[in-house]
């Protein structure tokens, strides 16, 4: 008797498996065969679900973004005042905050080495993403996502200087005032 596949449960499964890839090798080292032998499929499977690499990393990258925003959201109780709905969000940022380098990191890689019109589009549309879930949860979005910015790319920076668990304890501080 044939498989049945779900197609589509297949697909965001390879997309869910791809992130590790594309950060653990960058985007430029990372290439349909590389994906094939890491997802435990073959190139022509790859090829019927995708058009190419690109497409991979574009649809992987929406895809993962909404996943975060998610996540991030899914504690925060609707009747939460703008205080707690800020710091539920912000502890789920610091507790990822290892997992949200990597992708802001191969972001950078990708920006490095598709520096075109469409790699524009697509990290627009990711970081939208999360600008909307921050908008929507504590209102003008703009001081929160550079906050949340800074504090990543200060981890990478400096890490073990700047403790997330600190940025929390800051924050939280900040909020009492």
């Amino acid at each position: 008797m044939p498989k049945i596949v779900d197609h589509e449960v297949q697909r965001a499964e390879l997309l869910d498996r791809a992130f590790e890839l594309f950060a653990d090798n960058g985007y430029r080292a990372t290439s349909m065969r590389t994906l094939a032998a890491g997802l435990g499929v073959s190139t022509g499977t790859l090829y019927h679900y995708f058009g190419g690499k690109e497409d991979i990393f574009e649809k992987m990258v929406i895809r993962v973004s909404q996943r975060d925003v998610s996540a991030a959201t899914a504690a925060i109780p609707p009747d939460a005042d703008r205080a707690l709905r800020l710091q539920l969000v912000f502890a789920w940022i610091c507790a990822n905050a290892t997992y949200l380098q990597r992708m802001l990191l191969l972001i950078f890689d990708f920006q490095r080495h598709r520096s075109d019109d469409e790699a524009t589009v697509l990290i627009q549309q990711a970081a939208q993403l999360y600008r909307s879930a921050l908008e929507q949860q504590v209102g003008e979005a703009g001081p929160a996502w550079s906050l949340v910015l800074g504090m990543l790319v200060q981890g990478l920076l400096e890490p073990g200087i700047a403790d997330t668990e600190q940025h929390l304890a800051g924050l939280q501080a900040l909020l009492r005032t």
